[in-house]
């Protein structure tokens, strides 16, 4: 059962998670026929679809298919295109066969009109026809399309909506603060366009930086980390005027829960002034999804959409072990900060390299505890300036079951060092 102040945060971002649902699956779609596709709200609710979605999933493409009989047209399908996410496939070949074939499977499917799918991408994002472009919905609004660009293979994020432009926008700016970094300019994509095109959307292309399969393991966590910590510091300590800022922006976005927040964002903010750390470029995203290997060597690091020049380092080495095993698990990265701000890492393979973090740092328990709940604040500030949340479930989890351990943690550590209660 959903808490109040879980009720008020859906409240707040109902009207948002209205509009942009079905964002990149439309986008998709008329990427591949040209034309605006409608799709049912009701057979496509979000990540989690229920039995009644998945049986009208089935149920609408089975009448796409005998509806569209006897025109040209394009199957378009994928694996986990009921969660609105995953890669998107096109076929063009003996379709009522092989939709058939799907719909058995109980896999959503989309008879769409026209037989040139990898043509119109083409004409619509200005990329090459052939080799056909891959397209991938992402957790957001943003399609991701795996083509050629003039003949170099490359990457395109293709946004129809105000919150995917401005994505977009941040991705752009970032890629020009990462390839500024002599040290790790080899390792970031080239920005080969950033353009309006003359339907409204946008789209981001990226060079493809070869790499081998996703894989999780921890020696590619340690020699990620190893990459990130080894950097030497880009400045001084300086002006931390944007933790404060974000801080702002979280409350105001969450003004229901300003009364938990600003408590421990003071907190912070006293640990920031107190701890000097210096400031360095930070990806923001850091972790396995975001690292690219060839075998257990770093080859490249892509999306930096929330990169910026003077954050705290050990911020992203933090995530990169939390959420790299979160990820793995089926998990989420909250958990494990519930756990190291109660002293309760249950994994040991993590708590020993939480421990070895925590000396190469030169940080006690406190210390990196504090780097924690800056993690944790600036995956909640991330999600606000996208204006809405991921899924019900991950805003009960985030704040009202979270709470409670940053609370308990921060009175113990006020007691021990006069900082002031919470």
């Amino acid at each position: 059962m959903l808490t109040p102040l879980t009720e008020h945060w859906i409240r707040t971002v109902e009207q948002g998670k209205t509009n942009h649902t079905l964002c990149a699956l439309s986008s998709a779609l008329r990427l591949l026929s040209g034309r605006h596709i409608r799709v049912s709200k009701h057979a496509y609710p979000g990540l989690s679809p229920s039995r009644v979605a998945r049986l009208l999933q089935v149920g609408n493409g089975a009448r796409d298919l005998v509806l569209s009989a006897g025109r040209q047209r394009t199957l378009v399908s994928g694996e986990r295109l009921e969660y609105l996410a995953g890669d998107i496939e096109y076929f063009t070949g003996p379709i009522l066969r092989h939709g058939w074939s799907l719909l058995g499977a109980k896999r959503p499917v989309f008879a769409v009109t026209g037989t040139d799918p990898a043509g119109s991408i083409a004409a619509v994002t200005g990329c090459d026809a052939q080799p056909a472009p891959r397209l991938r919905l992402s957790t957001h609004c943003v399609v991701v399309i795996m083509a050629n660009w003039g003949g170099t293979p490359a990457v395109l994020h293709y946004a129809a909506c105000d919150k995917a432009i401005a994505e977009l926008e941040r991705q752009a700016d970032s890629l020009g603060i990462a390839s500024s970094d002599q040290q790790i300019r080899h390792l970031v994509p080239r920005l080969l366009t950033h353009a309006h095109l003359e339907n409204g959307a946008a789209v981001l292309v990226q060079s493809r930086i070869p790499a081998g399969p996703y894989e999780f393991s921890w020696r590619r966590i340690d020699a990620a980390t190893e990459l990130w910590l080894s950097r030497k510091p880009g400045s001084e300590y300086g002006s931390r005027a944007w933790v404060g800022q974000r801080l702002v922006q979280l409350c105001a976005f969450l003004p229901h829960f300003q009364d938990s927040l600003i408590p421990a964002t003071d907190a912070l903010l006293d640990w920031c002034e107190a701890a000097r750390i210096p400031g360095d470029l930070t990806h923001g995203d850091f972790w396995l999804g975001n690292v690219l290997f060839s075998g257990d060597t770093v080859s490249g690091i892509i999306d930096w959409e929330w990169a910026q020049k003077d954050g705290f380092v050990l911020v992203d080495a933090l995530h990169m072990l939390l959420m790299s095993p979160a990820a793995a698990n089926g998990g989420r990265v909250v958990h494990y900060l519930r756990q190291l701000w109660a002293d309760e890492i249950g994994d040991a393979a993590l708590q020993e390299r939480i421990v070895k973090l925590r000396i190469q740092s030169g940080m006690d328990k406190d210390d990196l505890k504090f780097i924690a709940l800056l993690l944790w604040l600036g995956i909640l500030w991330q999600k606000a300036m996208r204006g809405r949340m991921p899924s019900d479930q991950w805003s009960e989890d985030m704040i009202p079951r979270t709470m409670p351990a940053i609370e308990k943690w921060l009175s113990r550590y006020s007691k021990t060092t006069g900082m002031r209660t919470i």
